[in-house]
């Protein structure tokens, strides 16, 4: 059995909080300093939004916009798709694909806590995933020992080099047991 895996056991990346009225110049360097590609706007304590790398890229530096006059606000993407943090791992790549979205703000009673990516949610999957695969059975073969000439099951057995289809009996004393 698969152990229950929460999304908020699986957050790598904490929330960095930028404002509306920030500069993207300062939203940048704030992305860049945290090594992250997100961040959550917040306004007087609510979340209003995310910005992310490509929302830059293509809104701000694509369009030869300066970085220094365009504020968050202009550019972010608002009401942003959220998860709690005690959901399961499942429900998270559900919403995901149910959106079409790549990065997933995870809250803990609706305030930001950090950020999965569907690469984060199955890699754990994965992790945790301890179903171990089913082996077939072996089928007997039944025939003459080739040692003792005795009919019954036999069992394949290389011996001074050579493969042999040998009884139990046989197979044990070669194995010296």
């Amino acid at each position: 059995m698969v152990p229950r895996v929460t999304v908020g056991q699986v957050v790598k990346r904490k929330a960095v909080i930028v404002h509306p009225g920030d500069s993207i110049h300062k939203v940048a360097r704030i992305l860049a300093k945290n090594k992250v590609g997100s961040a959550v706007v917040v306004e007087d304590d609510e979340i209003v939004g995310i910005i992310t790398d490509r929302d830059i890229l293509n809104k701000v530096v694509a369009k030869e916009k300066n970085p220094r006059n365009v504020k968050v606000a202009e550019v972010m993407t608002k009401n942003p798709i959220t998860i709690e943090d005690d959901y399961e791992v499942q429900d998270a790549i559900d919403k995901m694909m149910d959106k079409g979205i790549r990065r997933l703000l995870v809250t803990r009673l609706g305030k930001p806590i950090g950020f999965v990516t569907a690469a984060d949610l199955l890699a754990a999957l994965n992790m945790y995933n301890t179903e171990e695969p089913e082996e077939e059975p072996e089928t007997e073969v039944y025939g003459i020992c080739e040692l003792c000439g005795q009919y019954g099951p036999l069992y394949k057995v290389i011996h001074e080099g050579n493969e042999m289809w040998v009884c139990e009996n046989c197979k044990d004393l070669i194995r010296g047991q």
